[in-house]
């Protein structure tokens, strides 16, 4: 299984930890009711958790009297990105990832990238683009985030 150590960092520790349960929950789902099944029934409670989360993230938004915007979602996210390290000549590249460190350290990218789908969720339910072109669970070398203003 995955190596989580008492020493790692706390957020990432957390990160790994949550990656870890998501691999057992939807593998077990997988597993019982077949590869389509399964994954549908993993996909949708990836939606209706994304759902939660941007729910109490709008009213945290409404509370504050603040504007939707990228830059709002920045102030009011509720996953802390401290243990996410990125490119430092592109910072839209998510270079480490712990939970993908998890998924991977699993042999488990591919139910790894269904967790991963909780980000167009997150970014569309507030209204902004999300693109993701390079995703470590596809293979690639980093996670590329590009976000901006919604295309209609």
């Amino acid at each position: 299984m995955g190596k989580i150590k008492s020493t790692d960092e706390p957020v990432g520790r957390m990160a790994k930890l949550m990656a870890e349960l998501h691999y057992f929950m939807a593998k077990e789902m997988i597993d019982r009711l077949g590869e389509e099944k399964g994954k549908e029934a993993v996909r949708s409670a990836i939606r209706k958790f994304g759902e939660a989360r941007i729910e109490s993230m709008l009213e945290e938004v409404h509370e504050k009297g603040l504007e939707i915007s990228p830059e709002t979602y920045a102030r009011v996210k509720d996953m802390p990105s401290i243990s996410w390290e990125s490119d430092p000549d592109n910072p839209c590249d998510i270079t480490y990832c712990p939970m993908y460190d998890m998924w991977h350290q699993l042999g488990a990218e591919d139910i790894g990238a269904l967790y991963c789908e909780i980000d167009s969720i997150m970014y569309d339910k507030f209204g902004i683009g999300f693109e993701r072109p390079l995703c470590k669970t596809k293979g690639d070398n980093c996670c590329r985030f590009l976000v901006g203003d919604k295309k209609h």
